[in-house]
């Protein structure tokens, strides 16, 4: 950050599950298939980065079996219980034109309908292809209403979300050559190795707060609350843009949760300093 203030992002990369969302989608199908405490331990050491998501992936969705309907159950979950002011934060940043995309080790149709509802445009979400068999459910009567969401899950399509170094090459090819200045926030392992692929890599521990994340994260956010991004993200500039606007208010509540030690942290002195500098005077 340079010494004379902190600088705005132009590209913000969220993680959905325990990030976006209070809940892990994957582990939520697992309740309801009745497996949750086996599936939840797989993604705990996954998430913790004591085993690589490559060697659970498939190992859980075996388990669960899910179908079209069971996900499209996700998708309301993770609306249900998305994380505070996140609706708020990605409004905002949209207002003032910073390029906003989820980055997800979860399934795509749960987290594009989602992401659809929080105001990001398909194109910029990613997350992992499924496979469905096509003579499951009533597949004779895949004219009607309902037939396609009794399918059942097949295989699932490995990549970079399946494994746990992969969401740097996705930022890469979500990116491209959009310029800018970027920004990523998780809460898991997986997030984590993508620091080398964004200018800040922000922990956020409101849900689940991991030592090891606490421990290598520029910053740290440990409030419930997702406001704490819009500032960090926008910057003095956009909270002047912001005033007087309906995002007013999530800026102001942002702003006063980052210089609280006790919900944002930042790993070193000058990075705390950059950001105080601009904001400390506001609340």
């Amino acid at each position: 950050m340079s010494s004379s203030g902190w600088r705005p992002f132009d590209l913000v990369f969220f993680d959905c599950d325990s990030t976006l969302s209070a809940i892990e989608g994957i582990d939520e199908l697992a309740r309801s298939k009745g497996k949750a405490g086996r599936v939840g331990l797989l993604t705990n050491k996954a998430m913790d980065g004591d085993l690589d998501l490559a060697d659970v992936y498939g190992k859980r969705l075996k388990a669960i079996k899910p179908t079209r309907a069971q996900l499209k159950a996700v998708e309301e979950r993770y609306w249900e219980t998305a994380v505070e002011d996140a609706l708020e934060v990605i409004a905002a940043l949209r207002f003032l034109e910073v390029q906003v995309f989820i980055i997800s080790g979860g399934l795509i149709d749960a987290v594009k309908g989602f992401g659809r509802r929080l105001g990001v445009e398909p194109e910029r979400i990613r997350a992992v292809e499924l496979e469905y068999n096509e003579l499951s459910g009533r597949w004779w009567d895949y004219h009607e209403p309902g037939a396609q969401q009794a399918k059942t899950y097949l295989d699932y399509s490995t990549g970079p979300l399946t494994v746990s170094h992969g969401k740097s090459r996705i930022i890469g090819e979500l990116a491209g050559d959009l310029p800018g200045r970027r920004l990523m926030i998780g809460d898991g392992a997986s997030d984590l190795a993508a620091q080398d692929a964004v200018d800040l890599f922000v922990g956020y521990g409101g849900v689940v707060a991991r030592e090891a994340l606490l421990d290598a994260s520029q910053v740290f956010i440990h409030a419930e609350s997702l406001s704490p991004i819009l500032p960090l993200a926008a910057g003095l500039r956009g909270w002047k843009m912001s005033q007087d606007t309906r995002h007013d208010g999530t800026f102001r509540k942002g702003i006063a949760a980052a210089l609280n030690e006790q919900a944002v942290t930042f790993s070193n002195e000058s990075l705390r300093d950059s950001f105080f500098r601009d904001f400390e005077d506001i609340n």
